[in-house]
């Protein structure tokens, strides 16, 4: 019997919490007493896993569509798409460059249909009340962008333009968090979309603690500090549904997309290829965006050259791993395959290379462990995220409501992949298919999932390079995939 022929799942909705960087080790009850409330009442995933690259952007995208970059195209949070404007340079975090897309491409910006393209279908919504950055917000939902509630734009579209005039400006901040924006999305989501019930999966997305982490370091006052602001919205949103009578109608995901590690600066990507180019004295233009190196050229001619530059990218004592596209290239020794990160790859976006800069288990000056050797010549920046580190991959996740266990904690991996093919199961939605993810059976009650979806079948691999002891763990479960950095 399927769990839809027992239930009656219709009217079921699912409330989808992010709080952006959150990593699993900065739970802290003394500081999020509501979220170690909840821990209690529901089921704690300790082994969820972001995609990668563990940025923002890209697993928001993974989420939505509940398949891997490869598949859905959104690479990284900084692009190189060749033919799109004079660079080719997608900032995936400017809303204006995600609507210009699918005209100046003649391709939809995300390739396989989202969480709101799905329930649109079956004549529902996906609604998102989000303080992150506009194009963030906006990849939930591409397609319906007058169902994104975002501070910092209206979309172009006068529904929300209207909407915008009744919820005013958000308020000046008064202190070096985003706290303001938080509390201005929070009430945005209490006030317009709570009580329809057409909006049947909604989202609030915190752009904390990744703000303070990044500006203030992990462990610090203003990082401890935007924690315990996330916690408010979270304890002011439940009593918002226990006020309307919604608890019991409402499953809760409350879920960071990313890690964070604190970084030691090697120089930005683009000066080391600068460097390169000149040593070797390359005739190739490459490009260079976050931890990828694209080639503005074809390459048929030019094999050499490429191997020459894997060969000394693997010597820079910043590089950990070298990925290639082609197998002509991942053929090289130490050279593993990009696919390995990105899952299969069926579409032009990828590129040539994406480099693992090294990383380690020591602490910070807060005593957080965790650094990486960040490509970037920031000296600001005191912690990021992107690399597969295993402190960047893990990101936190806990399901609350009826739909879960009570108090259980689970250590099978999973991740953000899996969190639309669990959404879809929990509202009734399970004829919906093409996913890379599964549904999180593990953490459901028993009458809410079906016996042969929660037989979980653990399976890892380990793929490394042998001269520096350092790769990439595959951990399989019943065929879905989540990687994670490992060293020796």
């Amino acid at each position: 019997m399927t769990q839809s022929s027992k239930h009656d799942l219709s009217n079921r909705r699912v409330l989808i919490i992010g709080t952006d960087g959150l990593r699993p080790d900065s739970v802290d009850p003394a500081l999020m007493p509501t979220c170690a409330k909840l821990m209690e009442r529901g089921t704690l995933f300790t082994s969820f896993h972001a995609a990668y690259p563990s940025e923002t952007r890209v697993s928001m995208t993974t989420l939505t569509t509940g398949v891997y970059p490869g598949r859905h195209g959104v690479v990284s949070n900084l692009m190189y798409v060749q033919g799109f404007s004079e660079d080719g340079l997608i900032q995936t975090g400017n809303d204006n460059h995600l609507l210009a897309y699918s005209q100046a491409m003649s391709e939809p910006f995300i390739l396989h249909p989202t969480l709101g393209d799905r329930l649109h279908r079956h004549g529902k919504h996906l609604a998102v009340a989000a303080s992150s950055s506009p194009g963030a917000s906006l990849l939930w939902n591409l397609n319906h962008p007058e169902l994104v509630i975002n501070p910092s734009s209206a979309y172009g579209t006068v529904e929300l333009e209207e909407l915008h005039r009744q919820l005013g400006n958000v308020p000046e901040e008064q202190t070096k968090i985003k706290k303001e924006r938080a509390l201005w999305a929070t009430r945005s989501l209490i006030n317009i979309y709570l009580k329809n019930e057409q909006n049947q999966v909604m989202v609030l997305w915190l752009s904390e603690p990744d703000g303070s982490q990044h500006d203030y370091g992990i462990g610090s006052p203003e990082h401890k500090e935007a924690l315990q602001v996330v916690d408010d919205c979270v304890a002011e949103l439940l009593q918002a549904i226990e006020r309307e009578g919604l608890s019991e109608a409402i499953d809760i995901l409350w879920i960071s997309d990313h890690g964070h590690s604190t970084i030691q600066a090697q120089g930005s990507l683009q000066g080391h290829m600068q460097r390169a180019a000149e040593e070797l004295k390359l005739n190739t233009r490459f490009i260079s965006a976050g931890r990828y190196i694209y080639a503005a050229e074809e390459l048929e001619s030019t094999f050499a050259e490429v191997k020459a530059l894997i060969g000394w990218l693997q010597s820079q004592d910043w590089c950990e791993l070298v990925f290639a596209r082609d197998v002509k290239y991942s053929d090289l020794p130490d050279v593993l395959s990009l696919e390995i990160l990105l899952g299969p790859i069926t579409h032009e976006r990828a590129p040539l290379l994406a480099i693992q800069p090294k990383w380690d288990n020591e602490p910070n000056e807060y005593g957080v462990p965790g650094i990486t050797g960040a490509l970037t010549s920031s000296s600001k920046l005191q912690a990021s995220h992107g690399t597969a580190s295993p402190y960047d991959m893990h990101a936190f996740c806990l399901g609350v409501g009826s739909s879960f266990k009570k108090g259980h904690v689970s250590g099978i991996a999973c991740g953000i992949v899996d969190i639309t093919p669990t959404v879809c199961h929990l509202i009734g939605l399970s004829a919906e298919s093409g996913f890379d993810g599964r549904v999180l059976a593990e953490g459901l009650e028993p009458e809410r999932i079906d016996k042969q979806l929660s037989q979980l079948e653990e399976a890892t691999t380990e793929i490394g390079n042998q001269q520096n002891r350092a790769g990439i763990r595959l951990i399989d479960v019943n065929g879905t995939i989540y990687i994670e950095g490992y060293t020796k």
